[in-house]
């Protein structure tokens, strides 16, 4: 008989356990965005990114079948999902959108690179452009987010009836409604085409609407006029000149005395094209003296003009050859007797000298009848969207 020992306890017996098995997980993709640098193409992009050259080669292969290198522009951002761990890089898919309509995805099917080409759903809207002008209304148009190719037209348009060099104040508010296209989250990515423009002005408005008429789009006024008006005031680039010097008496600059200028001054960079204020017939075009290289031209209704101290006269531009209203007819010089770079413009009617700037020449269309109806309705839609217009996204160009 054995004694049992008091308070002794049995040591448990440990219980062995086998370790769980690891638990595989999965690579997480990335997001990022890679921009294209000049002179760079996407295989360049890829390999600077990580990708091997055989990858990269792929991927710009499949994106060229819609967009080829040679047409690729710095700038232009591309999205890039992918993988990166320990074996290495791989592009799950990479795309781009090189137009405000088209965008190119290059996905991984069957491990090919394959493109395809997705169209952007867009909205026709209309977009109204505001804003005030403080010293140029070229530039506060930019400032209020016009495209550059429009503000070219709103100034052309604008010239026929506003001195730009004396007739906007500061201050003065304009309005340039657009047709458009916005994408799915409402921003505006392409402005098509310029429907309106309003300038108010010094207790003066303006409202300009763009009409078809014979497949030919014309700017009209609330009468129903053409803006287009048989002379220009201004036959420069209204937004590159300045007037230095007025019609009427003044002083000469090197003669030292006073005598009747017969025209104005606009100074402007030497080269500036000097544009025909209407269309006519070329009466001379050569040297003269104190002018220069000197055009003349005469015009329906009695009217002539004169264009002097050119840099040159355009080749075509010859006694008896006829020209076009806008028609490039030389340069800004300052040959002859000057004392800096300006075109000299003179404005004749009936043999006497008039003011340029005071010129009253009539609309080249009026419309009546049936067209006077359609426009009537046109400008009731233009001016009621111009009313009712709530802005809401910004713009965004591509």
């Amino acid at each position: 008989m054995f004694d049992k020992k008091v308070g002794a306890v049995e040591a448990p017996v440990a219980e062995t356990k086998s370790p769980a098995p690891a638990i595989a997980t999965k690579p997480e993709i990335s997001e990022t965005q890679l921009t294209l640098a000049s002179g760079a193409n996407v295989e360049k992009l890829l390999i600077g990114f990580g990708a091997d050259k055989t990858t990269s080669c792929e991927i710009s292969k499949a994106f060229s079948k819609y967009v080829p290198n040679k047409s690729l522009k710095s700038g232009l951002v591309f999205n890039v999902t992918y993988i990166r761990d320990e074996k290495g890089l791989e592009i799950k898919s990479f795309s781009a959108q090189p137009s405000y309509d088209k965008k190119v995805v290059v996905s991984k099917n069957n491990k090919e690179y394959v493109a395809k080409e997705e169209v952007i759903k867009l909205t026709p809207v209309v977009h109204v452009f505001e804003g005030s002008v403080n010293s140029s209304f070229y530039s506060a148009a930019l400032r209020a987010g016009v495209p550059s190719k429009f503000i070219q037209e709103a100034v052309e348009v604008l010239s026929y009836v506003v001195n730009f060099q004396h007739g906007i104040q500061a201050g003065a508010s304009f309005k340039i409604l657009c047709e458009g296209l916005s994408n799915e989250k409402g921003q505006i990515v392409k402005i098509k085409q310029l429907r309106c423009v309003t300038l108010q002005s010094g207790g003066q408005e303006h409202k300009l609407f763009a009409f078809n008429q014979g497949g030919k789009t014309r700017f009209f006024n609330t009468k129903g006029e053409s803006v287009v008006r048989s002379l220009l005031q201004t036959p420069l680039n209204a937004s590159r000149l300045q007037v230095t010097s007025g019609f009427g008496m003044r002083r000469h600059p090197i003669m030292g005395y006073s005598k009747q200028h017969k025209g104005v001054d606009f100074g402007a960079p030497i080269g500036t094209p000097v544009l025909a204020a209407g269309e006519g017939k070329i009466i001379a075009a050569g040297w003269s003296g104190g002018y220069g290289n000197r055009v003349h031209i005469r015009h329906a209704g009695g009217y002539e003009t004169v264009y002097a101290h050119l840099k040159c006269i355009n080749k075509n531009i010859k006694p008896g050859a006829l020209v076009s209203q806008r028609q490039i007819i030389g340069a800004v010089g300052m040959t002859g007797m000057t004392t800096g770079p300006h075109l000299h413009f003179e404005v004749i009617q009936a043999k006497r000298h008039i003011n340029p700037m005071k010129v009253q020449s009539l609309p080249t269309v009026k419309l009546t009848g049936i067209a006077l109806k359609k426009f009537e309705s046109l400008k009731s839609t233009v001016q009621g969207e111009m009313m009712n217009f709530v802005r809401t996204k910004a713009v965004t160009i591509l």
